[in-house]
């Protein structure tokens, strides 16, 4: 109901900084802050991505062919360029997205904060054997997401070129079959083989298709 300019100074004229009149953003925000009203600083502390817990020990598990039921979903860092035709530098993406500070966790479309409603953990980048190799670059990357599906996890990933997409569909594909996707880019991603390169990041939504993921 619309209220008049003294209505609306009678109720909020007054109020300090941390009052919540929505119930559902004072929920989130009580799980935000702490002891006195205080949320952590965001130039303090590790930098991990969507503030979540760091635990490079679950990826460690997982590689040696073990499992958690410590968490739902799996935060990951790809930080491989090799792929590229042209400008490099993706293979920062993981670090820089770490780095940012988030404004919060709330959504307010959806009226939800997510994050509180998972477990989860950033299990830090992907282990890869060379920087230089772009297919063992692939295929490390392939095993180690067939380590986390396998495991009955989610991943969410950072980045990286649009290469590292076609391992990750692979292993999802192996666990939950023919997979769907939401593709927002300037471009389709679906060449075909590029200077003798078939795997390059132009190419792996048109090889993930071919191979039946």
């Amino acid at each position: 109901m619309a209220k008049t300019l003294e209505e609306l100074r009678e109720l909020y004229g007054n109020d300090r900084g941390a009052v919540f009149h929505d119930p559902r953003l004072k929920a989130v925000a009580d799980a935000q802050f702490g002891e006195g009203g205080r949320r952590a600083w965001p130039f303090a502390g590790v930098s991990t991505l969507l503030d979540a817990p760091y635990r490079p020990d679950i990826a460690q598990a997982l590689v040696a062919g073990g499992r958690t039921d410590e968490i739902d979903v799996a935060l990951i860092g790809v930080p491989m360029d090799l792929g590229v035709t042209n400008r490099a530098g993706a293979r920062r993406g993981p670090k820089a997205v770490r780095e940012i500070e988030r404004i919060g966790p709330w959504n307010r479309v959806l009226g939800v904060a997510p994050l509180q409603a998972l477990r989860f953990a950033d299990l830090g980048d992907v282990p890869m054997r060379s920087r230089y190799d772009l297919t063992s670059c692939h295929e490390d990357i392939e095993a180690f997401y067939d380590r986390v599906v396998g495991a009955g996890l989610l991943p969410l990933s950072v980045g990286g070129d649009h290469s590292i997409s076609r391992p990750v569909i692979a292993a999802l594909a192996r666990r939950h079959g023919s997979v769907g996707m939401v593709h927002i880019d300037a471009h389709a991603d679906t060449s075909g083989v590029y200077e003798g390169a078939k795997f390059h990041h132009g190419g792996s939504f048109r090889q993930a298709v071919l191979e039946g993921a």
